[in-house]
């Protein structure tokens, strides 16, 4: 395995870590409520 299949890979969980985490794994928290339609109201 080479540095570019490293980076890669890094940048694949990277995306697929902040997408679970926007739209999975909701926080219960009501910051940033009201800016956008987070659907915590």
């Amino acid at each position: 395995m080479d540095f570019q299949e490293i980076g890669v890979y890094i940048v694949v969980l990277l995306a697929v870590g902040f997408l679970v985490r926007k739209y999975i794994w909701k926080p219960k928290s009501k910051k940033n409520c009201g800016n956008d339609d987070c659907g915590c109201h």
